[in-house]
């Protein structure tokens, strides 16, 4: 065989293998053509970071996340009514534990902590210092729901214990769905102060926190439940887990103020 027969046979050879290999080889997690979209109940306090670890989830896989925002108690009920989507991020692992034990999320992977503190618009123009502030008559503090936003439950719970929040309660200016509504009306005053996540504070720069002691056991954490009756448990198990991870989502959750648990490296 001549040097142009085997240069053409080896060519042959060469195209064939590479034909196998376009065949065989596996498609890219996420990239089915028509896979509906990760459908993510998301407190809304965790918004910003979410936002942006969906996007670029969704640069790197071509899957699609959608995002439903509300407070961790109103999502829990919405989750329970409409019994359908793929995964429940709570500011509060008290909501996770509810839905697993009402069978209603598989599996659960921690992100962060958060702490509650009293939010003040920056320079604290009205110079509260604690919660006996909140009660004065020049101070219009915004509270956030406790049935329905997670900051909002567990400053109840501890200000119930020390005596503090029916009075606090009473002089309420306003009660919100979400802490990023009570943030918002402090940030635009219409509040002077409020209760909210200090990861929260960390996000608005025209705000800051005023840390104090009968708030600071209410450390909680922040996780992400695969939801029991998730359609896709698989990719939705997967974009959990890209949450979780100390090269991917942690990173932007840190950046947002939140103190992130180690986690593990992203694997595919």
């Amino acid at each position: 065989m001549s040097a142009g027969q085997k240069l053409f046979v080896l060519s042959v050879f060469a195209a064939g293998v590479l034909a196998v290999l376009l065949v065989v080889r596996p498609r890219q997690p996420g990239r089915a053509a028509g896979q509906p979209p990760l459908i993510v109940y998301c407190a809304a306090g965790l918004k910003p970071p979410v936002e942006r670890v969906a996007a670029e989830y969704e640069r790197a896989y071509g899957a699609r996340v959608q995002l439903q925002y509300g407070g961790s108690g109103t999502l829990l009920s919405n989750l329970r009514v409409a019994g359908m989507g793929d995964l429940f991020l709570a500011a509060d692992m008290s909501y996770l534990d509810t839905a697993r034990s009402n069978r209603l999320v598989a599996e659960v992977i921690p992100l962060a902590r958060l702490t509650p503190v009293i939010a003040v618009r920056k320079g604290n123009p009205r110079q509260v210092r604690g919660l006996a502030d909140l009660l004065r008559s020049d101070v219009a503090a915004a509270l956030a729901n406790p049935d329905a936003a997670a900051v909002g439950r567990i400053c109840r719970q501890l200000l119930e214990r020390s005596g503090q929040w029916a009075g606090l309660a009473k002089r309420a200016k306003v009660f919100k769905p979400t802490v990023a509504d009570v943030a918002n009306d402090i940030k635009l005053g219409t509040a002077d102060a409020g209760l909210i996540w200090d990861a929260t504070v960390a996000q608005y720069p025209e705000l800051e926190a005023v840390r104090v002691e009968a708030l600071a056991s209410g450390e909680q954490l922040v996780a992400v439940g695969v939801l029991s009756f998730s359609r896709q448990p698989a990719a939705a198990l997967r974009f959990a887990r890209y949450l979780g991870a100390r090269d991917k989502g942690l990173p932007e959750l840190k950046r947002a103020g939140y103190r992130t648990v180690e986690g593990g490296e992203w694997m595919e």
